[in-house]
């Protein structure tokens, strides 16, 4: 692959923007697919980014195809509308939290067309995505790893090949295993602080000093001192869908099932059922919300 890829973009939105950005400042060239939302797509167009609303113009200007999508299903939905546009040797680098098993699906549609794959999770927020500090976690083949990375290099401080295809999503379902269930327990601790009288700031203070300490704790908690429960800018369908996938791998896996999980995934689902959604995991902290709930 030369320095200058031509990639093409499917899914720059809240994460993805960022990591286009990034993109563009590395010096390839940048088409991006806008379908319904544009959220700052023009801020793209003015760094000289090409967009397009034609999946088969999109393949056509594209050595690299990059998605950062919501979901397994748009994942599949989108390949298989456009692998029949994708020349022989296209990479396409898929940085969705998917399903492993769509990943496995997807990769031997494609591979069959002579089509690269490369599952490519990120780690990180908005934020990170916007400084281009993400961490990347990479399922492909040892042989496609060199140009995944050059790619993803671009927005992220570490990038890490996990295995093969696949396993780049099964490592960014345990990460999120980890980080949301985090913010489940942090939700559940200062919910019942609140119950007991205990001070949220003093709280916060020793277990910031302490072994609770992470960067949950953080982005969480701490704007949620001050009243802003919007500090964790990930939204509570994200994390019902994270679960569920890791809920039905750990269902098929040697271990069996996991309980934790499933109890956790059952606090995002409920919140999800009173209509809470599109909102952040951090308003589980709103005394509002844990009234309206109560």
């Amino acid at each position: 692959m030369s320095a200058h890829a031509r990639i093409g973009f499917i899914g720059a939105g809240l994460m993805g923007h960022g990591m286009a950005t990034h993109l563009l400042s590395a010096g390839h060239s940048l088409t991006v697919f806008v379908h319904r939302h544009r959220h700052g797509t023009d801020q793209l167009l003015e760094r000289g980014a090409q967009e397009t609303d034609s999946l088969a113009a999109l393949a056509k200007a594209s050595d690299v195809i990059l998605l950062c999508v919501s979901n397994a299903d748009i994942v599949r939905d989108v390949l298989d509308r456009l692998a029949p546009e994708l020349r022989p040797g296209t990479l396409v680098i898929d940085a969705t939290t998917s399903h492993p098993k769509v990943t496995q699906e997807v990769a031997t549609m494609l591979a069959a067309k002579g089509i690269r794959y490369a599952d490519a999770p990120v780690t990180g927020g908005p934020n990170e995505s916007a400084a281009g500090k993400l961490g990347t976690l990479v399922g492909c083949r040892n042989e496609d790893f060199d140009a995944v990375k050059q790619i993803v290099s671009c927005y992220s401080r570490v990038v890490q090949r996990i295995g093969g295809i696949g396993a780049g999503h099964q490592a960014k379902l345990l990460n999120n295993f980890v980080t949301q269930g985090t913010g489940a327990l942090l939700a559940e601790a200062y919910r019942r602080a609140r119950d007991f009288g205990v001070d949220w700031k003093a709280l916060y203070s020793v277990m910031e000093a302490g072994a609770a300490r992470s960067g949950t704790l953080e982005k969480m908690v701490k704007p949620a001192l001050d009243g802003n429960f919007d500090g964790s800018r990930f939204s509570l369908r994200n994390a019902l869908k994270d679960y569920s996938y890791f809920c039905d791998l750990a269902d098929h896996s040697p271990r069996g099932p996991c309980r934790l999980a499933n109890d956790i995934r059952d606090v995002f689902q409920q919140a999800v059922d009173a209509g809470h959604g599109d909102r952040y995991v951090s308003i589980l902290l709103d005394p509002d919300l844990d009234d309206q709930q109560g």
